[in-house]
């Protein structure tokens, strides 16, 4: 009998696309339907392109708390409960008229009323995480999470559903005085009892378990060029830095930014080895001329610049490590090309999960201050093989293939079933996080 797979996604940033993307690719057959939406088009809401335009461009300016504070948590706390007691109605209208047998969410902010919904219909509902620290609004009580990482089930599990977000039914017959309620009681324990009732979970120590959450660990995913062997001489030469240097890349996502320029500047005046620096600048093509024009008085420096490359895989395949700003898709296609990743203490919240599992594994560099980046990328390339080895064991805990995955991702979502064996011990080689100011 045919299933009909919903997987709903939202337009922040290219991850919640991606990965719906790649559900749809594993999941689909003769036999499975799959259809996408914009949780913001299945209600007609229009507001996520200028939240999108506002991110953007304060990750490019480098506001990084300021974007952090705004719409990680005084959205969430303040505004969230608004939308959803208004949005709930014209949600369920729209997941009625799709009609699905399955429901995958790989977006934040619908996850309350897209449960309720499947509760009440009896169907399967699954969450994806894309990240590996979350937030209340990405942990569902009726749900079954898929996550990279067990660190992130941790998280999933500390959240006390006992608490009004998580224990408050909201669907389309709930009446204007129990919305208000849900406010109120939503104000209570997540704005006036804040300090003890935190939204926002880091798996960075261990978690009290609140919760008996459904969460099945696949090990990191991306898409399946990802996977594939290369031929890394070729792609040397392909893109031109086979003169026998390490080869570093700096990259800031497609978003490029001024996080570039002032890694280039930094470098280039003050690492004494030579080294290939491969700069992405991604769509910025402010940040691709200025850097283009930096005059380079170093000589072991040799700074090759490029604007949005459709492989990254291959250029990061090749590279000896990449220096990016925290962003969990580069940590994990990074992970999965087995490159050391340097990256930087302050990040927005939704990626500092991507700090603890670096520092955890011993599997890059996490520093403090630009300052630090010169020391981090010299202990990097004078150890990679050690960094390499340890991504290589955390890897081996889980299934490694993209075929691997994608069976496992089909037997959990279409038919219930999770077989495969996680590996619990974890031997990384040791003292290769001590702090750099030691």
């Amino acid at each position: 009998m045919s299933k009909k797979v919903l997987v709903i996604y939202e337009k922040m940033g290219m991850g919640h696309l991606r990965m719906a993307r790649i559900l749809e690719d594993v999941l689909k057959d003769d036999d499975v339907e799959v259809v996408k939406y914009a949780g913001s088009d299945m209600i007609g809401d229009s507001s996520i392109n200028g939240v999108v335009k506002l991110w953007n461009f304060c990750i490019r300016k480098d506001y990084i708390r300021t974007v952090d504070l705004l719409l990680n948590f005084i959205v969430r706390i303040f505004v969230l409960p608004f939308i959803e007691v208004s949005n709930t109605t014209p949600f369920y209208k729209k997941l009625e008229e799709i009609n699905p047998d399955i429901i995958i969410c790989t977006a934040d902010g619908f996850n309350k009323a897209v449960g309720s919904y499947a509760k009440e219909k009896g169907i399967p509902f699954y969450i994806f995480i894309t990240e590996v620290s979350i937030f209340i609004d990405l942990v569902n009580p009726y749900a079954t999470h898929i996550c990279y990482f067990n660190e992130t089930g941790d998280a999933i599990r500390s959240y006390d559903f006992s608490k009004t977000y998580h224990s408050y039914k909201l669907n389309k017959e709930t009446t204007l005085l129990e919305k208000i309620q849900y406010i109120l009681e939503y104000y209570r324990d997540y704005v006036f009892q804040g300090y003890r009732n935190s939204i926002f979970r880091n798996p960075n120590k261990e978690l009290e378990e609140n919760n008996d959450a459904n969460y099945r660990a696949i090990g990191p995913l991306a898409e399946k060029k990802h996977f594939t062997d290369k031929d890394i001489k070729n792609i040397k030469k392909k893109y031109g830095f086979d003169n026998g240097l390490d080869s570093a890349i700096l990259a800031s996502g497609s978003i490029g930014g001024k996080f570039l320029l002032q890694m280039v500047q930094l470098i280039a005046k003050t690492y004494k080895k030579p080294l290939n620096l491969l700069v992405i600048c991604g769509r910025d093509e402010n940040i691709y001329n200025k850097v283009n024009s930096i005059k380079v008085k170093n000589p072991n420096i040799n700074i090759m610049t490029f604007k949005y490359i459709e492989n990254f895989d291959e250029v990061l395949a090749a590279a000896d490590c990449i220096v990016g700003r925290p962003s969990a898709g580069i940590f994990i296609e990074s992970l999965l090309n087995k490159t050391p990743e340097i990256t930087f203490r302050r990040a927005t919240s939704n990626d500092k999960g991507t700090l603890t599992m670096i520092e955890k594994y011993n599997i890059g560099k996490v520093v403090e201050s630009n300052r630090e980046i010169v020391k981090a990328l010299e202990d990097i390339l004078e150890s990679k093989e050690q960094y390499q080895n340890n991504i290589e064991k955390l890897l081996n805990k889980y299934c490694r293939s993209y075929e691997e995955k994608g069976e496992l991702l089909r037997a959990i979502i279409l038919n219930n079933k999770y077989e495969y064996e996680l590996i619990k011990d974890f031997d990384a080689e040791v003292g290769l996080n001590t702090p750099l100011s030691h």
